[in-house]
C-alpha cells in the first residue's frame, strides 16, 4: 500500500473529492481512504478527472477530481490521506 495524495476538498451533494497527488493514480486502481488513521473507505477507481476532462492516470503534483461513493457512515474530510493498494510497480 502506497501514500498516493491528500484530500483538498469533499463535495458531498455530488460525491466528488478534490485530491493532490503525492503519487500516481490510474483509472482501475484500488484505493483505501484513511481518516485520523482509520480506513473508512475502500474503493475501485472509475474515472478520474483533470481540468474538467476524464484522463486514464494522474502523476505526482496533479490536482484531480474522483468520484468516490460515500455512504452516511464515512465522512471524507480535508486531510484525509489517499494509499494506492498493490505492490511496488504492480497495480492490483
Amino acid at each position: 500500500m502506497f501514500k498516493v495524495g491528500k484530500v483538498l476538498n469533499y463535495y458531498q451533494k455530488i460525491n466528488v473529492t478534490i485530491v493532490e497527488l503525492s503519487g500516481s493514480l490510474t483509472v482501475g486502481d484500488k484505493i483505501k481512504v484513511y481518516r485520523d488513521g482509520e480506513c473508512i473507505l475502500t474503493q475501485k477507481i472509475d474515472e478520474i478527472i483533470m481540468n474538467q476532462v476524464k484522463v486514464p492516470f494522474a502523476k505526482l503534483g496533479d490536482v484531480v477530481a474522483l468520484s468516490l461513493i460515500i455512504d452516511d457512515v464515512c465522512k471524507i474530510q480535508k486531510g484525509s490521506e489517499i494509499f494506492r493498494l498493490g505492490e511496488l510497480g504492480i497495480r492490483s
